[in-house]
């Protein structure tokens, strides 16, 4: 059984390392000019979103290794339930340090979703500046005076254009976080769910065991009852 856990524990660090080591040579092997501060900043924290992630599933893995190699182990003890009831609890705790860690992923990855959508609408709303023109036409000496101009500039098509595409890109990116955080939601839910369901397993598996023990103390004592007559 220790030897598992180490295993696990080898395999959980491993998997971690190795997806520090990709997000980092990603934001590496590009060219200095070619991140800003922000940028590189953002892909350490998509780096490190990435790696709790891995770790999280990692500590998960080893939690349900971990237990069921020790689960058969309890049923050689005199103790049956008191063996699995502790096997029970580290898992559990293992399991909620991989939640805490997952947690902390998706806080990471939300906030740089609504960093991009909150860019996004700040680009959208930002007024456009019409071209000046480079040069004036000449005015004929018998042209009459024009009046006067109107200070309010028509946005040209090609600005209207991209003013919608970028509102269009800021209701994508807006759908697609709500829809990711819909899809988060549901996924803990159902995660609430199997854990509710395990729990209330383990709890008849445990009557089951309780009940085994139960039974082979009254053979035994009964078995010294007749050896006494």
């Amino acid at each position: 059984m220790i030897r598992l856990r180490s295993l696990s524990a080898v395999i959980a660090r491993h998997c971690v390392a190795s997806v520090l080591f990709a997000a980092l040579l990603a934001t590496a092997v590009l060219p200095a000019h070619a991140q800003t501060p922000d940028e590189a900043a953002r892909a350490a924290e998509r780096a490190r979103a990435e790696a709790l992630e891995a770790e999280g599933k990692a500590l998960r893995a080893e939690a349900e290794a971990t237990y069921e190699a020790t689960v058969p182990g309890c049923y050689d003890r005199l103790f049956v339930n008191r063996c699995i009831d502790q096997a029970k609890k580290k898992r559990l705790e293992t399991v909620q340090r991989a939640r805490a860690l997952e947690a902390e992923s998706r806080r990471i990855t939300l906030a740089e979703r609504q960093r991009v959508a909150a860019e996004a609408g700040a680009k959208a709303d930002r007024p456009l500046t019409p071209a000046a023109p480079n040069a004036l036409p000449a005015t004929p000496a018998t042209q009459p005076a024009a009046p006067s101009a109107d200070t309010r500039i028509a946005p040209a098509p090609e600005a209207e254009r991209i003013r919608a595409e970028r509102e269009a890109n800021t209701r994508a990116a807006e759908t697609e976080a709500a829809s990711k955080r819909a899809t988060a939601d549901a996924e803990r839910a159902a995660e609430r769910r199997q854990a509710e369901e395990a729990a209330a397993a383990r709890a008849r598996q445990a009557a089951e065991d309780r009940a085994r023990y139960d039974e082979r103390i009254r053979k035994y004592e009964a078995e010294q009852a007749q050896k006494k007559k």
